[in-house]
């Protein structure tokens, strides 16, 4: 494509999956060019935890909270919690928002650390979260200073009612092809049509053509994958997950206000409680451990399998290509960056549309954006294996002392912990993982011999803060939807 491209063309979507009807909905929302999506089949339709992040998509879509609860069969997500990732038995949360606590900073905290018993650092950054772990919904109170719960959330969705909503609601003028891709033609060019069955008693398939092909077909890359290479995370070694849903017992005790992640002996375990069911996972690496017996660990024998690789296409907009979700690339679900890196691209890709100059520097600027993203996105995610104090397996073993990590966010780290100077941590949320492994950046030895001891902070301030709000009433999740939503 180059700068001549006319300003109305015609788009064509490959996959009708979360990122497929995500993107058909922005484009036909906020573009005027042509769209046509071709829907292979349903999604995977587990529950799906989200990141703050997926605001921006839902507030460009003009998506309420309501909106969300009711058709996408949501509930807030507040926090993740991450359970036997330090060490067996340990617990610590990376919440969601910016409520960020005047009174404390990264250094004060760990020299309180050091010299005190202070509370968890996320519980002292951010006093919500004290109501989070206590699995109830925190609303918005002085008690939990700038906390808005309008604001700092995510959700936990069910992906496939989310995908329907966005189809029924937004996609009236999407022309929508609901066929199996057979093949797709690829040339030096890019792509110059899709082949798709026109059914069972048709023998010749159909040719889809358009000037603009968005592949949203998942890790297949049906389209993107036989024009850009594939470079793998070789750090993230999961690659496989066993999925499922159960039904709740309890809803007022289950369906709690975090994403629950538990190391396990050869990867970890979601616990995603939608609004009807709770989504279940078990992420692992078949290098450390066969599917038997993961199984067997996972304990749910009707677990779903699925295969994936964590990495990335080197190009994510290649000629008339463009691709957006799973088919230019994966980190892994820890963290559930997916649909947050889908949201980015989408909605990089509308603001490149309409700006109706798609040559080459709209491309490599498009293509610099999202890999520049991902990668940041993948050492965050890395982070929570490398600072990791378990050795108790060798899948932990591996991930915590013969893999090399090398990249910007762990060397800015490594520096904050020789130095010891200043960082906002509310610009580098690695630091909230890195107090939940239990580092610590003070040296004590310039106490011992300089006489040099820190000013430490009164911790009982936090202390008896913790204790108020603990103490206080705060609804279930399940009682506050049900009230304020009519659930």
């Amino acid at each position: 494509m180059d700068a001549t491209t006319p300003r109305s063309m015609n788009i064509v979507i490959i996959g009708g999956g979360t990122s497929g009807w995500m993107t058909a909905a922005a484009l036909a929302n906020h573009t005027d060019h042509d769209i046509t999506l071709i829907d292979g089949g349903a999604p995977i339709g587990v529950g799906e935890s989200t990141t703050p992040h997926i605001n921006q998509y839902l507030r460009f879509m003009g998506i309420s909270d309501e909106q969300m609860i009711v058709n996408a069969r949501a509930t807030f997500k507040l926090s993740s919690r991450f359970v036997d990732f330090n060490e067996v038995n340990g617990v610590f949360h990376y919440p969601n928002g910016q409520n960020i606590s005047g009174d404390v900073t990264f250094q004060r905290w760990m020299v309180a650390k050091a010299y005190a018993d202070p509370p968890p650092f996320a519980e002292v950054m951010m006093p919500f979260t004290t109501v989070v772990e206590n699995g109830r919904l925190p609303l918005n109170t002085d008690l939990l200073g700038t906390f808005d719960l309008n604001h700092d959330r995510a959700f936990h969705i069910d992906a496939a009612a989310f995908s329907k909503y966005l189809r029924d609601r937004f996609c009236e003028r999407v022309t929508v092809v609901d066929s199996k891709v057979k093949s797709v033609r690829v040339t030096s060019r890019g792509i110059s049509g899709v082949l798709v069955d026109r059914g069972p008693y048709d023998i010749k398939p159909k040719e889809i053509t358009g000037d603009l092909y968005i592949d949203c077909s998942g890790i297949a890359a049906v389209a993107l994958g036989p024009l850009s290479p594939f470079t793998p995370y070789h750090n993230l070694i999961n690659d496989r997950a066993l999925v499922c849903k159960t039904e709740y017992t309890d809803k007022d005790k289950e369906m709690v206000p975090y994403t629950n992640a538990k190391g396990m002996s050869s990867g970890w375990q979601w616990t995603i409680p939608t609004l009807d069911y709770i989504s279940r996972g078990y992420v692992y690496s078949s290098k450390h451990q066969c599917e038997p017996e993961a199984r067997e660990e996972f304990g749910y024998e009707d677990a779903k399998l699925i295969e994936f690789q964590s990495g990335r296409r080197i190009h994510a907009w290649i000629h008339n290509c463009v691709g957006i979700g799973l088919s230019y690339g994966f980190i892994e679900p820890l963290e559930s960056t997916s649909l947050f890196n889908t949201g980015h691209g989408i909605l990089a890709l509308v603001k490149i549309l309409n700006e109706g100059k798609l040559g080459r520097f709209a491309r490599e600027r498009f293509n610099k954006d999202i890999s520049d993203h991902m990668d940041g996105w993948k050492e965050f995610v890395e982070a929570h294996y490398y600072y990791s104090q378990r050795r108790d397996t060798p899948y932990w073993s591996e991930l915590t002392e013969d893999i090399h990590y090398s990249g910007g966010a762990h060397d800015v780290v490594s520096d904050i912990m020789v130095h010891t100077h200043e960082v906002d941590h509310g610009k580098d949320p690695i630091l909230f993982i890195l107090a939940g492994h239990g580092h610590t950046c003070v040296d004590t030895r310039k106490d011992e011999f300089f006489n040099e001891r820190p000013i430490v902070p009164n911790v009982s301030r936090w202390w008896e803060r913790r204790g108020k709000i603990s103490k206080s009433e705060f609804p279930t999740m399940f009682s506050y939807l049900a009230q304020r939503f009519s659930i």
